[in-house]
This record gives C-alpha cells, structure tokens and sequence, in this order.
C-alpha cells in the first residue's frame, strides 16, 4: 500500500480576510498569551489576515515543560514576564495593562487564567475605555461542583468580556451551569493545524508501534505505558513504543527505560514530516494520563487515540473529541495498568479493515476541527465583537 503524507500549510484566504490593504487602516487586536506554542502560529497568523496584530508573550528558546516558544509574525512582538504575587497562587503578566490604557486597541484576546492579576485588570480597563475584551479558555469541565469562590470569578470574569471564547460544548456547558449567560459563551473547538497529515489510506491495520506524543510530566503517566507495552511484549506480542516529547521528567525516563528494545525515544521533535513518518509504524496513539490537544495531532495522523475515560482528571476537555470504539479507545483510569494492557489487547486483536475504518473515522475528526481552522474562528468571532468605527470625514 502506498504510504499517504499529506504536507499542508495554513490555508491563504485573503479574499475572505481582505489582505494586502494598509495595516494601519485595520482594527488593531491584543493577542495575549503567556507563551506562544507552535501550534498556536495559526492563530495569530489568521488573526493578522485581518487585524493588525500585537502580541503580548514570554519567549526564550525551549521550556523544560517541553513547549516550544515562538516569536510569530505579527505588527508588534511585545516581550512580557510573568511573575508570582506574594500569594503565590495570584500571576501577573507585565506590560498588558499600561498598553491597554496607552493605545486603547480595537480589542484584546486574552487566555483566560483566573489566578492572573493582568487577566483581571484587563477586563476592568476594558470595561471603562469601552475596549471590548475577549477571553479563551476551558471553562469549568473539571469541576462538577464549582464552589462558591469558582463560581463567582468565573461568572464576573463573563460579565466583564464581551465574550467567552469556550474550548468545547463541554466548556461552555459548564460555564452555562454555573448561571453564565448563554449569550456571552461562544464555541471554537479547540484544535491545531499539522503542516503534514497522514491519509487513513496510509494505515493497513496491522502496523505494531503505539506512538506517545506529548510533554513528558508527572501527568503523563509515560511509565504506565512503557510498562504495558513491556507486559504485552512478554506475552509474545511484537508490539513496540515510540516515545515522541521532552519535559521535565524526560531525562530520568531515559536513564530508567533507555535499555528497552522494544522503546525507541526521539526527544522534543518538532518537525511535521518527521513525526508523520514515525508514526507509519503505529497502530495507535496512547496518551495513558492527563491527555489535551494530544489526541488533535493524533487524529491529524489518522491514528485513532487510546486514552482515559475520566474527561475532569485529562489535562484538557480535547479527549472529550474521542468516541469509544468509532475514533478512538478509553480504558477504565480507576483500574490503571491492567485495564490500559487489556484495551490493547482488544485493538491489537481487531481485524485489519476494522482498525482502517476506525483510523479513517479520526482522520474525519481533524478535518472536522479544522473546517474552518481554530484561527479563521477565532478572528470572526473578534470581528464580530468589534465596536463599529466612526466613518472618515469627507474633504469639504
């Protein structure tokens, strides 16, 4: 069967977003996050098709948590910090307050961390300078029972914005059940662009790796699965892991698994073909802890993801995307490693033309998520939010 590697890049659609007039005659928009991912240059290069685009973020080379940091393209790069308040618990990113006041942008897009002080204080601004202001986050999907101190600064934090950007329905349903109005709450499926996909017709069904791809931290529970697959590979399976991913705990898990034969680790890849040309060896994609947008590159690769059925205790409401035996597989989290090693028993047993239907399934998922792209949703929704501009006076 012939290999099918789909190389892409961000779609241009400069007639939709009306590129090539002068900057300055566009809304000016505040992009602020606390680092820009590489996953997340679609964003701002959809935002920028639009809007001209100044960027609030933290940038210095690669983390320790295994995100990589990027300085996008964009009108202005506006380098910030980020530090903790005596409380500890309480942040504040610099630099995002004073711009606010001093220019007074068509509108702030703003990542929605409640223990943020600038989070806070940009909404304040806004509300005064009449600036509207957005915020993009998860919600509440962790939490079936708020609590008072919850429930409070999230339904003021939605009464300040003039909109609530949610993740997911699963985000915006919990917002919705803690009384936020459902007129504030706005969906855009959270998801990220691969500059290189994997047709399903690429998969055959019988293929023996299982690919992690991810940030190598507590969370992750990477040890859980080398030691499955190390069980299933002393039963007499032939089944092998590809590790892909750096983080905190990365050097320990080589030094304690760089012996195994049946684990080869690649470290932080950031490279799209690479990554599409490992996983051809693979079967699945596991994530056996606190998945997030993990299991979009998996879909993207037309590998169906395995992770746990708790959607609270994933690291994202993204695993929520996954439907147990169509595009994808849940094991039972409460019962840890036996229940992990007897989901891929059940997929390793499956008939080749079953595992091609489910890869093609998740295939379909990420071009779901990406018609149109999270970038191209997020601008309309800004635009939509914008206050309307006083027309130009005509020379008398």
């Amino acid at each position: 069967m012939e290999n099918r590697i789909v190389s892409s890049g961000t779609p241009e659609r400069e007639n939709d977003y009306g590129a090539g007039g002068n900057p300055r005659s566009r809304p000016v928009v505040f992009y602020v996050q606390p680092l820009i991912a590489r996953y997340r240059i679609e964003v701002v290069e959809s935002l920028n098709r639009l809007f001209c685009v100044k960027v609030f973020a933290c940038s210095e080379g690669v983390e320790a948590s295994g995100f990589s940091r990027e300085k996008p393209s964009c009108d202005e790069f506006v380098e910030t910090r980020i530090g903790g308040l005596p409380s500890r618990r309480i942040r504040m990113q610099s630099r995002v307050l004073g711009r606010i006041v001093r220019e007074r942008p068509d509108a702030v897009l703003i990542f929605a961390d409640v223990r943020y002080l600038s989070l806070w204080l940009a909404l304040v601004a806004g509300r005064l300078l009449h600036v509207p202001v957005l915020i993009h986050g998860q919600g509440l999907y962790r939490h079936k029972a708020a609590g008072l101190m919850r429930t409070v600064c999230y339904r003021l934090a939605v009464a300040l914005a003039v909109r609530y950007v949610c993740y997911t329905e699963a985000s915006r349903r919990s917002l919705e059940r803690i009384g936020c109005p459902a007129r504030k709450l706005v969906v855009a499926n959270n998801s990220l662009t691969v500059s290189c996909s994997v047709e399903p017709e690429a998969r055959t069904g019988t293929e023996n790796g299982v690919l992690f791809i991810g940030r190598l931290r507590e969370d992750s529970q990477i040890e859980r699965l080398i030691d499955v697959v190390g069980r299933l590979h002393r039963e007499g399976s032939d089944i092998t892991l590809h590790v892909i991913g750096d983080g905190e705990e990365g050097e320990r898990l080589k030094r304690e698994y760089g012996h195994l034969g049946y684990v080869t680790w690649y470290g932080a890849l950031f490279d799209d073909d690479a990554i599409a040309a490992i996983s051809l060896r693979c079967r699945v994609g596991c994530y056996p802890g606190s998945a997030g947008l993990s299991v979009v590159h998996l879909f993207a690769l037309s590998l169906p993801p395995v992770v746990h059925d708790r959607l609270p205790q994933h690291m994202g409401p993204e695993p929520g995307y996954v439907e147990d035996g169509r595009t994808g597989f849940y094991f039972g989290r409460d019962g840890g490693a036996d229940a992990l090693a007897e989901t891929l028993r059940r997929v390793w047993a499956m008939p080749p033309e079953a595992m091609r239907a489910t890869a093609a399934a998740a295939h379909a998922v990420y071009c779901q998520l990406n018609s149109p792209t999270l970038g191209h949703q997020l601008a309309e929704i800004v635009q939509a939010s914008l206050r309307p501009r006083p027309a130009p006076r005509r020379a008398s």
